[in-house]
């Protein structure tokens, strides 16, 4: 059996081919102007302050334990970052805060770690942490 003893009635491999032709090249016309743009940085923050960490970064906050006085330090990476153009809860307006996933602290209570509580996070309270 060759080749073109699969076309039927006669109908030429080269009329099929063409079909194919067709409509990659009406896809190639037609896809731009499908595909939604992607807009720049500089657009998305619109005069907005970029912020000042990025989600994945690692970071740490300094706090007081009330217990024995003695100031701790928690450890976690960012999950998120939200624009607060008005002030919300005790955070003041046009202003970012961070979704914090606290993986350790210096406290040595290993107990209650990883922890993400849902609370925002000043950027004031945190410090970047380099990747040792």
């Amino acid at each position: 059996m060759t080749f073109l003893d699969d076309c039927l009635c006669g109908r030429s491999q080269l009329f099929t081919f063409a079909r194919r032709d067709f409509l990659q090249k009406a896809a190639s016309v037609a896809l731009p102007f499908l595909v939604p743009h992607t807009q720049s940085v500089d657009c998305f923050f619109a005069g907005r302050p970029l912020p000042r960490f990025k989600i994945g970064d690692l970071v740490a906050e300094d706090w007081l334990d009330d217990d024995d006085d003695e100031e701790s330090t928690d450890f976690g990476e960012v999950l998120g970052v939200r624009w607060l153009p008005e002030k919300h809860s005790s955070f003041a307006a046009n202003t970012w805060v961070y979704y914090v996933c606290w993986t350790h602290s210096t406290t040595g209570s290993t107990c209650c770690y990883p922890c993400y509580d849902g609370e925002p996070t000043e950027a004031d309270r945190l410090r970047l942490v380099s990747h040792d």
